[in-house]
């Protein structure tokens, strides 16, 4: 019996993993969590059993009663971020054979961006300040497509904290040692405990402070940051992939020329190579799901953490 990838979700994220898949040559199926449930899953998973591997593209607040479907019947996950948003449901999912974690992803494609790669490689603890922000304006994402009638726009794993959350596994990276401080975040008054903006504040023992800022209201699309130094600042941007590195002896420009789903398709493959168990080499930053639990835990930390200051008024409808 061929390896049978199962998409679950059928969302635009959903349908890039499955389009992907086939295009790879990989036996696929694109499953609605509506249509299917938890039982229809169950059954095709126990009909593929040790041939099967799951991409749970799902809203957030089911995706611990899906990793538990795949956990009974063995079957490698490819999870999209965020893992989970409370702390009881990351329990809930961390707590399945620690064998399987090896064999899953969470879906943190930015770690495939080469200029992650540029900045994860920058020399360890020489930065006191780390700025990341990411904003856009959430009405511009795609085409047909209304924030009240979806996922984001949910007070239970919605918001745009979890959303837009590669930047807090960005930061960890960067600078793992960090701890959070607070969150303080912007709701609004249609949308009752949904946060449209969101903003980290850290600190490591090693003396370093750290930001990260993320929000639905930027009417052009922004997504960089800065970091200082004593020997080097270095202010970089994931919309022109560029970097520009300032030192004493002079300013050094870099370029990476990428393709956004070029990302989802090299993290498609390293979950291909985990899955079906080739052997075969993997990105040394693979957001495998027992490496990246300090990073998940994170997320759940902010989430539970925000602190609302206020409501702003916009039309989000």
């Amino acid at each position: 019996m061929a390896f049978t990838y199962f998409v679950i979700g059928s969302g635009s994220i959903g349908r890039r993993h499955f389009a992907n898949l086939r295009t790879m040559g990989k036996s696929t199926e694109l499953l609605s969590w509506r249509r299917f449930g938890a039982q229809g899953i169950t059954q095709k998973l126990a009909s593929h059993t040790g041939n099967a591997a799951v991409i749970i593209a799902t809203a957030t607040d089911i995706r611990a009663e899906l990793v538990a479907i795949c956990a009974a019947n063995h079957a490698p996950m490819y999870i999209e971020k965020p893992l989970a948003f409370t702390r009881a449901e990351f329990d809930r999912i961390y707590s399945i054979n620690v064998n399987l974690q090896k064999r899953s992803i969470v879906g943190f494609m930015l770690r495939y961006h080469p200029l992650t790669d540029f900045l994860v490689n920058l020399p360890p603890q020489s930065f006191f300040r780390l700025q990341l922000e990411i904003g856009h304006d959430v009405r511009q994402w795609r085409e047909n497509w209304r924030f009240a009638e979806s996922y984001a726009a949910r007070a239970q794993g919605g918001g745009v904290l979890l959303d837009l959350c590669h930047e807090i596994d960005l930061i960890g990276l960067m600078c793992p040692d960090l701890s959070l401080r607070d969150v303080t975040s912007i709701g609004h008054a249609a949308f009752p405990g949904v946060d449209i903006a969101s903003s980290l504040s850290l600190a490591s023992g090693s003396g370093a402070t750290a930001t990260v800022s993320m929000d639905y209201l930027s009417p052009v699309l922004k997504r960089g940051g800065t970091l200082t130094g004593d020997a080097q600042n270095v202010v970089f941007d994931f919309v022109t992939n560029t970097a520009t590195v300032a030192m004493a002896t002079g300013v050094e420009n870099h370029n990476f020329n990428t393709k956004r789903n070029n990302m989802f398709e090299k993290i498609m493959q390293d979950f291909v190579t985990l899955a079906e168990d080739t052997g075969d080499a993997t990105h040394d930053k693979v957001p495998r799901m027992d490496r990246v639990k300090t990073s998940c835990a994170r997320i759940v930390e902010a989430w539970e953490r925000r602190d609302f200051i206020g409501t702003k008024k916009v039309d989000l409808q």
